[in-house]
Order: C-alpha cells, then structure tokens, then sequence
C-alpha cells in the first residue's frame, strides 16, 4: 500500500491569535510544521503525489456546499482597506470569542489547504490506496458559519464530500486531535451518511471549552497514556464502521503529544503507529488530512510511525 503525500503551495504563517484575556500572542501554526511532518511521512515510506490537476475550481464549489455565503465572503474579502487583517466575534463559534483573524493572505492560504484535500481524497478513490492531506491552515475547527482555532474551511468535510462525489455513500470521519473537531461536528450533525467520531480532551480549559456528550465523542478528562488512547481510537472507529462506512477521513492531530503548546498530555510520537494500524486494519480507502501539531520537536517522528503502519 502506498501512502500518497499531496502538499499545497506554502502560505505565510498567521501573524497572532488572541488568548481569552484579550493579549496578543505569536501563532504557533508556523511553516515549519509542515516540513518537519513531511520529512517524517517520506521517513516512513510515503511518496509525494506527482503533480495533478489544479483542483481549486472544485474546492470552492464543496466550500460552499459545507459553508454558508457570508462566511466565505469574509473570509474573501472581509479586510477593510488599509488593514492588515480583523478579528470578527460575528464569525465565532456559538458561545466563543474569535481569537483567529482573517488576513488578507487567508482566502488562498484555505483554499490552497482544502484543494489539496479534494486532491488527496480524488487520489484515494482513484487508486484505492491511502493518501495524506499534508495542509495548513487546519479546518476542523470551522463550522458552517464560523471560523476559528486556526481554521477556516473544513478540509476534512470537504475531502469526504469528494469521496461521496467519487461513489463512497457513507465516508466515516475519525478526529484524533487533541481539542474536539467542533467545526466537523457541527458540519456533519444529522447527516447519516457522514458518520463521526471524535478522540479528544474535555479539560474545561482547552479548545472549544464546552463538551456536550454525544454519539461518537470520545472524550478524555485527563492524560489516557499511550494503551488508553489507542483504546479509545478503536472505539471511535467501531462506532464509525456501526454506521457501514465505506471510506475513511482521519483528521490527525500531533498535538495530542507530549510537549505540544497547545496540549496537556505526555504520549510519545510512537503511538501513531499503533493508532494507524488500528486504521489500516479497517481496509477502509483513507485520507489523512493534517490538523493540529504544533510542538515542533515530535513532529517527525509521529509522522514516520504513522506512515510506517499506514504504508504497509
């Protein structure tokens, strides 16, 4: 099995998020991780995708299949001349103060991201093998009208939406990041043919802070270790493959390890190795598509593990 690597056109990093308490901080969603995630998924035998049709056409028409017009129209153009970016609590998700701005580099930066995502799942059901969405800005964050938590436009729903597009009826997405994919939960919430599961913390002081129990959700008060988290990822794809998924999407997420900035738990970039065979025994067609990840010392080699098991 090969394991096709698709990379968009790098983009700048965001400028600043902003804490709760109102300051501005550097982001941490920086170039960097991606080269270091590349370099451990080429480690691990996966292959970049030769260059192919320019998919950016058809990722805007799914944009707006998933997303509402006003959100895509700031995100487009929501920049008052003369700034160099906004910070707009209208585009928050339900109960949340926005802490993401827009820049005037975002529209292209999202689009380029959720391309590449239609591309990697084109290659998935083309080919029948496993293929890596290695984009940035994440989007499993961005609702059907928000935005926010880095993200934009939900790759992982768009990718889906190209799965079914390619003859997949029911595409199971599995969210394996360390903060709850309230954006794909909310992009999916009633539609059955989109079944999702979630691995996630309920710490009440991380992202997106409100946890609402629910089918799928897998959450983790505390640190689960490297056997509890692997547990938990083979409860999230049982519930997944319930609903008679016949493909997959992975949002994968790095922060979930030891170290990382935006994280509380201490599991080793080994343990992506197991979470992957968990995914390859399903013998599902499968995209991954990058979300989170920011401690940028473990990147590589989470990256490596995972390709390791999902090249096999």
């Amino acid at each position: 099995m090969t394991l096709h690597v698709v990379v968009p056109e790098e983009s700048e990093a965001l400028p600043f998020t902003v804490e709760p308490g109102g300051a501005q901080v550097a982001s941490k969603e920086v170039p960097e991780r991606i080269h270091r995630i590349l370099a451990g998924l080429l480690d691990g035998g996966a292959v970049l995708a030769p260059p192919g049709a320019d998919e950016t056409a058809r990722a805007e028409r799914l944009a707006e299949a998933v997303h509402g017009k006003e959100l895509l129209e700031h995100l487009r153009h929501g920049v008052p001349a003369g700034a160099e970016s906004v910070l707009d609590d209208a585009f928050a998700a339900p109960g949340l103060v926005q802490e993401t701005p827009v820049t005037r580099g975002v529209w292209p930066a999202a689009l380029g991201a959720a391309a590449a995502a239609v591309r990697a799942a084109g290659l998935t059901a083309r080919l029948g093998e496993h293929a890596y969405a290695l984009v940035r800005p994440p989007g499993h964050h961005a609702g059907p009208g928000w935005y926010g938590g880095y993200c934009f436009l939900n790759n992982a729903v768009i990718a889906a939406r190209t799965l079914q597009e390619e003859g997949a009826s029911r595409v199971g997405i599995l969210d394996v990041d360390y903060h709850l994919g309230n954006g794909t939960l909310a992009c999916v919430q009633g539609d059955a043919t989109l079944p999702f599961a979630s691995v996630h913390s309920t710490r009440p002081d991380d992202f997106p802070y409100s946890f609402e129990p629910g089918p799928g959700l897998f959450g983790a008060g505390a640190d689960p270790g490297p056997e509890g988290f692997a547990a938990l990822v083979g409860d999230a794809l049982s519930h997944v493959r319930g609903h008679d998924a016949e493909a997959l999407v992975v949002s994968v997420g790095f922060d979930v390890l030891g170290g990382d900035p935006h994280g509380s738990w201490s599991l080793a970039p080994e343990v992506f190795g197991p979470v992957a065979a968990l995914v390859a025994e399903q013998r599902l067609p499968t995209v991954f598509v990058q979300e989170g990840g920011y401690g940028l010392p473990s990147l590589r080699g989470a990256a490596r593990a995972l390709a390791l098991e999902a090249s096999r």
